[in-house]
């Protein structure tokens, strides 16, 4: 009868079952200690982007307040402009209503200077003729010698019998000894700063019989300037 001794084989294999749970136990402690490492650095990350997106957050409501205060200054800017334009408005009115009720006069003035002439005793009277700046009628004499006004015509040559003036257009009828008086005061309108566009749109020769005379009629349009 054969035997086999089962003893040694038996106390080794319980020595390599106890080494093993020692083995297990260090595995797991490394592994626990890998996760607790690893989620510290997931910590550490969450809360650096944590902290750097709060810090975007409020630079986003101070960027909103900063909208907020410009549209509020915007807004009354606006308000501002407005009430200036308005008060531009207002002033221009003022003005057209102003130069509406001295215009006519001064216009009527300048007429007054148009149909005046110096006295015999003065060689030249700066009130007489049509309102124009020297200067500029020195460069209308330079390019034409014949160009400006007659300060000694006879202004009592002519004389005007009707003067209308509605919304700056003005008509003017009269008559004049001869044609060329007539020209004298066409010239002159024309010179002057406060009138444009004048037209000659009729003439026609009347005699006087009460004079023995033969006058020439007229009538022109002209805008007034003021």
């Amino acid at each position: 009868m054969i035997r086999i001794n089962l003893l040694p084989e038996a106390k080794r294999a319980a020595r390599t079952s106890g080494g093993g749970g020692g083995s297990s136990q260090v595995w797991a402690g490394v592994y626990m200690l890998a996760v607790a490492i690893w989620l510290a650095v997931l910590a550490v990350i969450y809360f650096s982007y944590d902290s750097e997106l709060q810090d975007k957050v409020r630079a986003n409501q101070d960027l909103d307040t900063q909208i907020a205060e410009l549209r509020q200054r915007s807004a009354r800017l606006e308000e501002v402009r407005a009430e200036l334009e308005a008060s531009h408005a207002l002033e221009e009115v003022v003005t057209e209503l102003n130069a509406a009720r001295t215009g006519p006069t001064r216009a009527l003035m300048e007429l007054s200077r148009i149909l005046s002439q110096c006295p015999a005793d003065r060689p030249s009277c700066d009130d007489v003729g049509p309102t124009i700046d020297p200067q500029a009628l020195e460069e209308l004499r330079r390019d034409n010698p014949h160009a400006g006004f007659n300060r000694t015509w006879d202004v009592r040559r002519l004389w005007l019998t009707k003067f209308e003036e509605q919304g700056r257009e003005c008509q003017m009828e009269g008559t004049g000894r001869t044609n060329e008086d007539v020209a004298e005061f066409l010239r002159r309108l024309t010179l002057s700063e406060l009138f444009d566009g004048v037209t000659l749109t009729r003439t026609s020769s009347n005699e006087d019989r009460e004079l023995n005379l033969e006058l020439i009629e007229f009538e022109l349009t002209c805008r007034v300037i003021y």
